[in-house]
């Protein structure tokens, strides 16, 4: 009995102990582990990259700062003499305790690969001792996006038809089907999609039943992360990506069978639609509606109007409503009555296009309360802290305007009124005039207006300006010859040098030589056109290193230099952003 109660008693003793045993030893096991996981990790007195923001990454001129965070407190001097960046990209450094932060001052070249390396840098506190540090060697890559942009073609089986032309690859890729005849479309941010414009000939429909798609592109977005925001857990980020869909797979967003759709656009960010509709039993319902994902598309309840653009916020619509032009709020709808102007701008009956941060427009006035400049046209350059600037101002009309990424130049496509050429086959008056189209760059900064090229007479003309601001793409097609398959539209490549302020005049003389280069070439033969360019030619690379290595001198309207047309046809040339 006695032995029994020992081993009783002992047993207890042995199970009151136990939780404490099993605590210790998952203590012990677990700080094991973690001095194992330490000594394999190495020595963390030594300093080393943490984390680089664009590594792998593919980025884009909305991409202008790129963050480091090191392992330890760093010596600044140290690691800005020895960060080195292939190709050079022109920046500015800031600090942040650990983390430093590259502002790039001009936008990077797109369709190029580039390396950076961080090979000797001291930590601060070996600095401060004036001792050795040790610091791990890094180097990374990251990319700029791919030098594209699409078109409609207008001829053999890209006739109506929506193109991807790479010029890294030098491929093009016809992204939509043939019973699709495209009209109109605009890229989403990443290049990743298009929305467009199209009538189904399949089903008899006409240019008035156009009904609004989504394309893909086949290329696969790599942005860098934003560093504002929280990164996704650990175990998200572990999860398998998923594979990026081939080009052409394309998705039906907004049918006529009720309404037919006119103009639409696309906002910044990619998330919102605006389009222009019309009620098929009633032409009197008709005004702006509101597409976006996964929600009906509603109409937005204001008053009408015409021509519209979404703002770079992506939050507000400026709409042509009258003798002016509304900004409209695209938030949250009203509970009462219909939205509101935000602010209206009375003398401006046209926005030709915002700068990417929302400071400025390019508006047009069409001076009808002026009777000395009735019959002309003025450019205006409008700030958001309320400044309105006049620009420029023609006898014709004002076709087209942009901004360039560095918000340092605006590109216009004007006509001036000029004397007819004289036409023995038609009767004309001795005082006939015609507008003369020409391609102007005007320095924001001074409000210098330069001429670029002198363009052909009797031409349907589209501009659209690179997004790293290195060329201009021109479409030109003669209207009254579209019948003539000789007279296809052509798509210009204009590579752009900008001057340093008394420098050297070379490139400017030579663009002077060269105004007249597309009007001259359209007159020559099929054949010559397609033996002038390549269409994956990246003769602009010196231009923009050019570029790069002036910027920090004052700069003048860019030249062009030596324009160059692509051997296919199409119409409404647009880079991907």
């Amino acid at each position: 009995m006695a032995r029994r109660r020992s081993r009783r008693s002992r047993s207890s003793r042995l199970a009151r102990v136990q939780p404490l045993d099993r605590l210790a030893l998952a203590v012990m096991t677990g700080l094991a582990l973690v001095m194992g996981l330490l000594i394999l990790s190495g020595d963390h007195a030594t300093a080393r990259v943490r984390d680089f923001t664009w590594q792998d990454r593919q980025v884009g001129t909305e991409d202008r700062a790129f963050l480091i965070t090191f392992s330890r407190p760093m010596d600044v001097a140290s690691v800005e003499k020895n960060l080195a960046l292939d190709p050079p990209l022109p920046g500015k450094v800031s600090w942040a305790g650990r983390r430093m932060a590259y502002t790039l001052t001009d936008p990077l070249p797109y369709g190029e690969s580039f390396t950076l390396s961080l090979d000797e840098a001291r930590d601060r506190y070996a600095a401060r001792r004036d001792r050795p540090s040790r610091f791990e060697p890094f180097q990374a890559q990251f990319q700029s996006r791919r030098r594209a942009f699409l078109y409609i073609g207008a001829e053999g089986d890209e006739a109506n038809r929506l193109v991807l032309a790479d010029l890294g690859r030098q491929e093009r890729t016809i992204l939509t089907p043939k019973n699709l005849s495209v009209l109109a479309f605009k890229p989403y941010p990443l290049g990743d999609k298009v929305l467009f414009s199209a009538s189904d000939s399949s089903q008899g429909g006409s240019l008035l039943n156009q009904q609004i798609y989504t394309v893909t592109t086949g290329i696969t977005p790599r942005p860098p992360v934003d560093f504002m925001d929280e990164r996704p857990p650990l175990w998200r980020r572990l999860l398998p990506q998923k594979a990026s869909p081939e080009s052409g797979e394309t998705t039906l967003v907004l049918d006529s069978r009720n309404y037919q759709n006119l103009k639409f656009d696309l906002s910044p960010d990619g998330q919102t639609i605006v389009v222009q509709r019309v009620n098929q039993q009633d032409p009197a319902d008709f005004g702006p509606w509101l597409v976006r994902a996964g929600e009906p598309p509603t109409p937005i309840e204001t008053e009408p109007g015409g021509d519209f653009l979404i703002a770079p916020d992506s939050q507000s619509l400026l709409l042509l409503q009258g003798q002016g032009t509304a900004i409209i709020d695209l938030g949250e709808e009203p509970t009462r009555g219909p939205r509101q102007p935000l602010d209206f701008l009375p003398n401006y009956g046209r926005v030709l296009d915002l700068a990417a941060d929302g400071s400025a427009a390019a508006m047009v006035n069409f001076n009808q309360d002026d009777p000395d400049k009735r019959f002309t046209e003025s450019l205006f350059l409008v700030t958001n802290q309320g400044r309105e600037e006049e620009l420029l101002q023609v006898s014709g009309a004002i076709l087209e305007a942009q901004f360039d990424p560095a918000r340092q130049v605006l590109y216009v496509l004007a006509s001036e009124l000029v004397d007819a050429p004289p036409d023995s086959d038609t009767l004309q008056t001795a005082d006939a005039y015609v507008e003369q189209p020409l391609l102007l760059a005007i320095t924001l900064a001074d409000g210098e207006v330069s001429p670029l090229l002198r363009l052909p007479l009797l031409q349907t003309i589209h501009m659209s300006v690179a997004p790293d601001g290195r060329s201009l793409l021109l479409d030109l097609a003669d209207q009254a010859a579209a019948a003539d398959p000789i007279q296809n539209p052509k798509i210009w490549h204009l590579p752009l040098v900008s001057q340093p302020a008394g420098g050297d005049t070379a490139n400017r003389d030579s663009s002077d030589a060269l105004t007249n280069t597309p009007n001259d070439a359209s007159d020559s033969s099929q054949d010559d056109n397609a033996a002038v360019a390549d269409p994956a030619d990246t003769s602009d690379g010196d231009a923009a290193d050019t570029v790069a290595q002036e910027s920090e001198e004052p700069i003048t309207a860019p030249t062009v230099v030596d324009p160059e047309t692509f051997p296919f046809s199409g119409i409404q040339a647009t880079w991907l952003p």
